[in-house]
């Protein structure tokens, strides 16, 4: 009698989440376009800024801390870090890596979290304690408020700080960003605070912080790699305009640092220094492979593009439209040959729409829409995986200013947000009554609930189409559909909805 009405109130706190979360995202959003009509072509600077950051932030890392202690998460994700505490007070810094990149914490995250495994070991928190929940959540809950800010800095320096403040706020607020963190508990977020930083500093053209901000995103999860041929394409056009400019030009001394011919020194640096900063950490990985350190290099950037178990587990994939959702690939599927042909595809589209251009705001956009394409068409996703491209769609949408991608990120956002949180729920992780009768297994959507990730799925194909649309016709052309002037709930929609001439923005 004490579980069945233990297991009802897991189930009524379940819907009770899950319709809140949902609702909020869409009033949130429609708030969101308010006040970006508002502020659209204001230049006014804002009163009390000060305070209404504090706010901001007070409020995004509240509602935050409130989730994180009220939901432990996806038990295999908890793991990841629960287990790194365990090993840390059993073997300090030996024995931890084992080969296999799916079972363990990435580098970049591991040292992050070195001092709050220390912290819990010391006061002796247990792997289920409220404290250790705390540790575990407390440093994704940051890098959120990072990535606000990163996308704040994008927005200021490109738009005006009345949008950027918006922008910032969105963030900080609306459940899709804060899923991850706050929720489901997933080492993405420390991705997509790197990725932010990286494109923060690819609008400003400081290759040596991109190129290191982005090497951080690949040592950080196995998505993080899949934003290389974006800076790879970025790095090395202007690495070779560079050359040019310097053998037409015949500059000397300080002049090779201007910015002409900067690029010729700057980007090799970066790429020397983040080899550099890879053999360090790969020494520090002796302790546990006690073997070449380059071998952890494979492991964790190349192998995870090949060493996938199913074509998508939950995730919004054109795999779980054909019923091929927890599905294994036969042993004579061609991983291989298919990574190269899609990261070749890749690099073609950031390529040609790059070089028509040659804009960054253009590739912030384009590195949005190669996560976004990764995620929807590559195997290997799973149900947290659009936490980037989230986040990477409003950094793109703050340089672009296209509202058509607020459409995309709204209707991705929704989509993540009921397919995520369907996750959590049908596995009974959206509340912690049920600890002990879990453990820290994946659980698969079937039968029934499969529906939602069907549907949702669907959802963000149309809007990765879309995206395709969007990205062509802005990358190419120029052609964008800003949002104007309006004030009021009611204009600021009509405004968002109408469909005008498109504005060219050279």
């Amino acid at each position: 009698m004490n579980f069945m009405s233990q297991n009802a109130a897991a189930k009524s706190s379940d819907i009770i989440i899950a319709v809140f979360l949902a609702l909020f995202a869409v009033i949130s959003f429609v708030g969101f376009i308010v006040l970006l009509c508002r502020n659209t072509d204001n230049e006014n600077e804002i009163k009390r800024g000060g305070l209404i950051f504090l706010g901001i932030f007070g409020f995004g890392f509240a509602i935050r801390l409130v989730f994180a202690l009220c939901v432990r998460g996806y038990r295999a994700d908890y793991a990841l870090f629960s287990n790194m505490f365990d090993n840390l007070k059993l073997n300090g810094l030996n024995d931890y890596y084992n080969g296999d990149a799916s079972s363990v914490l990435y580098p970049i995250v591991y040292f992050i979290y070195l001092i709050f495994g220390g912290l819990s070991n010391v006061m002796g928190l247990s792997s289920y304690s409220l404290g250790m929940q705390f540790m575990i959540k407390l440093p994704m809950i940051a890098a959120d408020l990072i990535t606000a800010l990163f996308v704040y800095k994008c927005a200021a320096k490109y738009v005006n700080k009345n949008i950027a403040a918006v922008l910032c706020a969105f963030v900080c607020i609306c459940p899709i960003f804060f899923i991850g963190s706050s929720v489901w508990g997933t080492p993405l977020v420390f991705t997509v605070m790197f990725a932010c930083g990286g494109c923060y500093f690819m609008a400003r053209k400081n290759y040596i912080a991109t190129i290191a901000f982005m090497t951080a995103a690949a040592f950080s999860s196995k998505e993080g790699i899949y934003l290389f041929p974006v800076v790879a394409v970025f790095a090395v056009w202007h690495f070779a305009k560079a050359i040019s400019n310097i053998a037409a030009d015949k500059p000397s001394g300080a002049k090779l640092l201007g910015n002409d011919y900067r690029a010729a020194i700057t980007v090799p640096i970066g790429f020397i220094a983040s080899i550099v900063c890879a053999y360090l950490i790969g020494l520090f990985m002796t302790a546990s492979y006690n073997a070449n350190p380059f071998v952890y290099i494979y492991e964790f950037l190349l192998y995870p593009l090949v060493g996938w178990k199913n074509f998508t587990f939950n995730g919004l994939s054109v795999y779980s439209i054909f019923n091929q959702n927890g599905a294994v690939p036969s042993a004579r599927f061609p991983s291989w040959l298919f990574a190269c042909i899609f990261g070749a595809i890749i690099v073609a589209v950031v390529c040609v729409v790059y070089f028509t251009k040659r804009n960054r705001a253009t590739m912030v956009m384009l590195a949005a829409y190669s996560c976004f394409t990764l995620q929807v068409y590559y195997p290997g996703s799973n149900a947290v995986g659009f936490v980037g491209v989230l986040a990477l769609l409003v950094t793109a949408y703050a340089l672009v200013r296209d509202k058509r991608i607020l459409t995309v990120l709204f209707i991705t956002g929704l989509a993540f947000t009921v397919n995520s949180i369907t996750v959590l729920s049908n596995a009974g992780y959206l509340n912690n009554l049920g600890d002990y009768n879990f453990g820290s297994e994946e659980t698969l959507l079937n039968g029934g609930m499969n529906a939602v990730c069907i549907v949702c799925s669907v959802a963000t194909l149309l809007m990765h189409l879309y995206f395709t649309v969007i990205a062509v016709g802005v990358g190419m052309t120029g052609q964008k559909r800003m949002l104007g002037h309006a004030d009021g709930l009611l204009p600021s929609v009509r405004e968002y909805v109408s469909i005008k001439k498109d504005r060219v923005k050279e």
